[in-house]
């Protein structure tokens, strides 16, 4: 999409007055999310701003096991429209920054931090999370959902700008059962030695898949199915029937073992 067409999209938008600040958000979005202007995949559209698995639920929850207060400094890492760091700022006060790839998602993202009334706590840009666009220990929190490449290049620079102490709060894909050995996915045993290598304590560590397939997979077909004549009417029958079959599938796939999704709060140290 081209510059003019984006800022005519953000400049249309409106932001309801009645509800949660996500529900607020998705209700002004949702339109060009069904248009496939962030993106095409089922689990976005239906989801809306936070769609990593749990949404909100998984915002809050990794908020609450990081410690997060009005004090600390957040970096968004891969923040998309800015979901998460909005739920933070507007629920702890504090101030978040967030980086994306992504100029549309960027621009977006700054635009409803303005509408929200959060523009002061919430800032965002484009950078890539292998080479972060800031100073050694600019952070007291370095945050990530579903997002974190299997590249220590993230982990490193994570490391770099967080300050001592300071942690680490992340939610990731990881590889579980029957693991290829040639598979570049890291398992939650993987992803805890790395970051304990780099000079960290372990505060949490757990595997999230059974929790994911209930409140992500089963929470965004039960949202599919709550709305299936509004998205029936804008996208079609077919569109809707492979969405309740793509969120059949990864349910399979996490109930195999094919892969999973895990949590970590880690504490600088070194």
């Amino acid at each position: 999409m081209d510059m003019p067409t984006i800022e005519a999209v953000i400049n249309n938008w409106r932001l309801p007055a009645r509800g949660s600040l996500t529900e607020r958000i998705n209700t002004m979005i949702r339109l060009d999310l069904m248009k496939g202007l962030f993106g095409t995949s089922a689990t976005l559209i239906v989801g809306g701003v936070q769609y990593h698995l749990g949404g909100v639920q998984d915002t809050e929850d990794l908020a609450k096991l990081a410690g997060i207060t009005a004090s600390d400094q957040v970096l968004d890492v891969a923040c998309f429209l800015g979901g998460p760091a909005l739920q933070l700022a507007e629920a702890y006060q504090c101030r978040v920054r967030g980086i994306d790839k992504n100029e549309f998602c960027v621009r977006a993202a700054n635009k409803i931090a303005s509408m929200c009334g959060l523009h002061h706590r919430a800032r965002f840009e484009v950078a890539d999370a292998r080479e972060l666009p800031f100073e050694d220990g600019t952070f007291s929190v370095v945050w990530s959902q579903c997002s974190l490449a299997h590249d220590e290049t993230w982990l490193q620079e994570m490391h770099r700008v967080l300050k001592h102490p300071g942690r680490l709060a992340l939610t990731f894909a990881i590889r579980r059962e029957n693991p290829d050995q040639n598979s570049p996915q890291w398992s939650l045993h993987d992803v805890v030695h790395h970051i304990q290598d780099l000079g960290y304590t372990i505060l949490h560590a757990e595997d999230i898949t059974r929790r994911d397939i209930d409140i992500g997979w089963r929470a965004l077909d039960n949202q599919l199915s709550e709305r299936e004549d509004e998205f029936t009417t804008l996208l079609g029958e077919e569109w809707v029937r492979r969405a309740h079959l793509k969120f059949a599938t990864e349910i399979e796939l996490m109930q195999n073992g094919q892969w999973g999704n895990g949590r970590i709060i880690a504490e600088k140290t070194s």
